[in-house]
C-alpha cells in the first residue's frame, strides 16, 4: 500500500520503535538488553538482542515451553499493577519490566535483561550445559561475559525508568528524541554535498549505504534501478549484507518500481518479499528515487521500523541521491553529445581525404562499430537495378562469403529497412513481432540495429550493427548516435560518388579506349608540366617516339582485329618495360610516345633498346608473313632543352629521329641530332 505525507501528529508523537531507540541512548540503561512490548504492536526487539533477553523475547535458543508462563505472568502482573517489576527466568537470569502509557489508549512495557545474579554459579547452572548441547561456542562465550547485577540493582534501574516515563515522560522522551533527530539532521545536511561530489553511481550507493547504516542503524538497505536497454532491474544490496545481486520477477519489478509513486510506500512479506533469495524480509519501506519527471529506481529498507521524522530525513537523502544520479546521467549524455560532435568533425575531416567509395564504406563501418562497441556489422549498397543489396563492407564475417551475399529488397532485415524507409532497432529478434525469427548461430546476441543511408533523398545503402562486445542490447541512445552520423555519411558518400564519376570521366577523356594507355591530349598537358618542372629544377627530359614497322602491311595481311590485338600487346610490353616514373601514351594509329622525366639521352637510349628488344622477341599473329618475318618497332629520341624547349618542338625533334630510324632500315633506336633538321629540310 502507498503512504501519503505523514500527518503532523506523527511527526510530534513518538512511535514505539522511536521510544525504544531513545531509551537505548539513556546512559544508565546501557548495560541492559532492551525490548518494548506494546498491546497493538507486540514485541519490538533490536536485532542481535534476542538471545540476551531470553524471557521477554521468547526467541532464545535456551528457552522452552516452560519459560513462556513465567514471562507472560510477569508481564501481566506489571500491566495489571501498573508498577515496575523484577523477575528471574527459568534459566536464572534477571529481567525487569516497566509499564507505561505511550498514548491514552496504548499501554507499553519496557523489558530489560541480559544480566545474571551474583549468586548464579555458572558451573552448576543449566545455562552452560544447555548452550553446549546446542553446540554454539559463541553462545557459551556470551553467557560467560554477561554482566553481574543484583535484584536490588534492577529494582533501582526499573524505578528510574518509571520516573523517566511518568507524567513528564512526554517532555523527557521528546527532548531526547529531538536531540537525536537534530543530530541526524545535522549529519544528513553535512552529507548532502558529498552526494553532489560523487563522480559515479557506485560512489552514490556507497555514501547512501554508509549513511543509512551509521546514522539510522539500517544495514539491510538495497536499491533497484529502473530498467534500460542495457540491463534488467535487479535488487542490489548497499553494503555487504547481500553477497550478490538478486534477480527479480516481473511481479516483483512491478511492486518495487512504482514510477507513479512520488513518496514512500510499504510492502509486506505477502507482497512476494518472501520469495527474494537471500533477503528474507518481512517488510520493506520503499522510497522512489525520482528527480523531476525521471524515475531512476527505488530505495528499499528491509525490516525497518522507522519513525516518521527519520523517514523524512531518509527521503531527503534519497532525493539528493536521485538528483545526483540524474545529474550524472545528464552529464554522460552531454559528454556523449560533445564526443559525437567532435567525432563528426574529425570524421568529416578524415573522410574528406577519401576519394574511393570502397575505402569510405569500410571506414564508415569501422567508425560506427567502434562507437557503439559492435563486433559485427555490414554496409549494404543497392545495386544499379535497385532490386538487391550487396555487402560493400563487412565486419566479423568471411570476406569471400560477404562478396557473394545478395539480399532482395523487401526480404531480410536490410531489405525490409529499404522497403520501409525506416531504421530498425531490435532488442530480441525472436520476440520482436516486426522481424520475429530464430537467431542465427553466427550471432552471439539477439539484438541489432539497422539504419538507411540516403543520397539525394533516395535510399542508397543500409548500415547494420550487431553483437555488442559486452553482449548488451542496442538502445535508443545507440539509435540516436547512429542517426546523428547518418546525414554526414550520406553527404560523404554522395561526394565520393561524384568524385569517382568525375575521375572516371576524366579517365575516359585522357585514356585511349583500345590500349588503356594515356592519349595524346594527356601527353601534351603532361609535357607542359614536366618541361616547367625541368626548367625550374634544371633537369633533363627525354621523349621516345615509337612506331610499329610495316604495321599497315600487317593490318592488310591479318585484318584489323589482329591489328588491334597487336596494338594492345605492344601497349602491355611498353607498360612492363618502361620505368614506374615514365609516362606511356598512344600518340595515334600505330605510333606511341614515352615521356621520361629527369632522364638524359644516354639513360633514355637504354630504356628504348630494352623496349625494342622486348617487341622484337614477342610473338605476334602471322608476323612471319611480313617482309622482315617479325613485327618490330623503330624509335626516335629527343631531349629537353637541347633538342627543343617546348612540347611541340620536342615532339617534332623526336619525330625526325624516328624518321631517321625508319630510313636506316627500321627496328632501331635513333637519338636526335641538330644536323637532322638540315637533312630533313633538304629531303623535303
Amino acid at each position: 500500500m502507498v503512504h501519503e505525507h505523514p500527518p503532523m501528529d506523527d511527526l510530534t508523537t513518538l512511535s514505539p520503535a522511536e521510544v525504544l531507540e531513545t531509551l537505548e541512548s539513556v546512559p544508565f540503561l546501557a548495560p541492559y538488553a532492551l525490548a518494548l512490548y506494546c498491546e497493538t504492536r507486540g514485541l519490538i526487539c533490536p536485532e542481535g538482542q534476542h538471545f540476551k533477553l531470553f524471557g521477554p523475547c521468547s526467541h532464545s535458543l535456551l528457552c522452552d515451553d516452560q519459560c513462556r508462563p513465567i514471562h507472560e505472568n510477569a508481564l501481566s502482573q506489571a500491566i495489571t499493577r501498573n508498577e515496575p517489576g523484577v523477575f528471574r527466568c527459568k534459566s536464572g537470569l534477571l529481567n525487569f519490566i516497566v509499564p507505561f502509557k505511550l498514548t491514552r489508549s496504548q499501554t507499553c512495557c519496557l523489558l530489560g535483561g541480559g544480566v545474571r545474579a551474583p549468586e548464579l554459579d555458572l558451573s552448576t547452572s543449566k545455562l552452560l550445559s544447555l548452550a553446549r548441547e546446542i553446540n554454539d561456542p559463541g553462545l557459551v562465550e556470551d553467557i560467560e561475559k554477561l554482566p553481574i547485577h543484583s535484584e536490588e540493582d534492577l529494582q533501582v534501574v526499573a524505578g528510574r525508568v518509571a520516573q523517566l516515563m511518568d507524567g513528564t515522560q512526554g517532555d523527557n522522551l521528546l527532548r531526547l528524541a529531538f536531540e537525536k533527530t537534530m543530530m541526524r539532521l545535522n549529519a544528513v545536511t553535512g552529507m548532502l554535498p558529498e552526494f553532489d561530489r560523487a563522480t559515479n553511481v557506485e560512489q552514490i550507493f556507497q555514501l547512501l549505504g554508509e549513511t543509512l547504516t551509521v546514522l539510522f542503524d539500517l544495514p539491510r538497505a538495497a536499491v533497484i534501478l529502473a530498467a534500460d536497454a542495457a540491463r534488467k532491474p535487479v535488487l542490489r544490496g548497499l553494503g555487504q549484507w547481500l553477497e550478490q545481486t538478486v534477480s527479480l520477477s516481473e511481479e516483483q519489478i512491478g511492486l518495487l518500481l512504482r514510477a507513479q509513486e512520488r513518496r514512500h510506500f510499504f510492502l509486506e512479506e505477502e507482497d512476494c518479499l518472501g520469495q527474494l533469495p537471500g533477503v528474507k524480509g518481512e517488510s520493506a519501506n520503499c522510497l522512489p528515487l525520482v528527480y523531476g519527471n525521471r524515475s531512476l529506481g527505488t530505495l528499499a529498507l528491509f525490516d525497518a521500523d522507522l519513525a516518521p521524522r527519520d523517514l523524512l530525513l531518509i527521503e531527503l537523502l534519497a532525493g539528493r541521491a536521485a538528483m545526483r544520479m540524474a545529474s550524472l546521467e545528464s552529464e554522460r549524455e552531454q559528454s556523449l553529445e560533445a564526443r559525437i560532435s567532435a567525432q563528426i568533425i574529425q570524421m568529416v575531416s578524415d573522410f574528406s581525404l577519401l576519394d574511393q567509395r570502397e575505402a569510405l564504406f569500410s571506414r564508415i563501418l569501422d567508425l560506427t562499430a567502434e562507437l557503439l562497441c559492435a563486433s559485427k556489422g555490414s554496409l549494404m549498397v543497392l545495386d544499379e537495378d535497385g532490386e538487391h543489396l550487396f555487402i560493400a563492407a563487412g565486419k566479423g564475417m568471411n570476406p569471400e562469403l560477404a562478396r557473394n551475399m545478395r539480399v532482395r529488397v523487401g526480404s531480410g532485415i536490410a531489405g525490409r529497412v529499404v522497403s520501409s524507409g525506416h531504421s530498425l532497432l531490435v532488442n530480441d529478434i525472436e520476440k520482436d513481432d516486426r522481424v520475429r525469427s530464430a537467431n542465427r548461430p553466427r550471432f552471439r546476441t539477439k539484438s541489432f540495429l539497422s539504419i538507411p543511408l540516403r543520397v539525394r533523398g533516395e535510399i542508397f545503402a543500409v548500415l547494420n550493427l550487431s553483437d555488442k562486445e559486452n553482449q548488451a542490447t542496442f538502445d535508443e541512445t545507440d539509435l540516436r548516435i547512429l542517426s546523428a552520423f547518418a546525414p554526414h555519411f550520406s553527404a560523404l558518400i554522395e561526394r565520393t560518388t561524384s568524385l569517382e564519376h568525375a575521375a572516371a570521366m576524366e579517365e575516359l577523356s585522357i585514356t585511349d579506349p583500345l590500349t588503356g594507355l594515356y592519349n595524346r591530349r594527356f601527353l601534351e598537358r603532361r609535357m607542359e608540366e614536366e618541361i616547367s618542372r625541368s626548367l625550374r629544377q634544371s633537369l633533363s627530359l627525354t621523349i621516345i617516339m615509337l612506331d610499329l614497322d610495316n604495321f599497315k602491311h600487317y593490318n592488310d595481311l591479318c585484318g584489323h582485329l589482329a591489328g588491334d590485338k597487336a596494338l594492345k600487346r605492344t601497349a602491355r610490353i611498353l607498360r612492363h618495360s618502361a620505368r614506374e616514373m615514365d609516362i606511356v601514351t598512344r600518340f595515334g594509329g600505330e605510333e606511341f610516345c614515352i615521356l621520361l622525366p629527369a632522364t638524359s639521352k644516354k639513360e633514355s637510349l637504354l630504356v628504348a633498346e630494352r623496349i625494342r628488344h622486348a617487341i622484337e622477341k614477342e610473338s605476334f599473329f602471322r608476323e612471319q608473313h611480313l617482309p622482315t618475318g617479325k613485327l618490330t618497332a623503330s624509335m626516335g629520341l629527343a631531349s629537353f632543352p637541347v633538342d627543343g624547349n617546348t612540347a611541340r618542338t620536342l615532339i617534332n625533334a623526336a619525330d625526325i629521329a624516328l624518321y631517321r630510324a625508319k630510313s636506316a632500315g627500321r627496328n632501331r633506336s635513333v637519338v636526335f641530332e641538330p644536323s637532322f633538321r638540315g637533312d630533313q629540310a633538304s629531303s623535303a
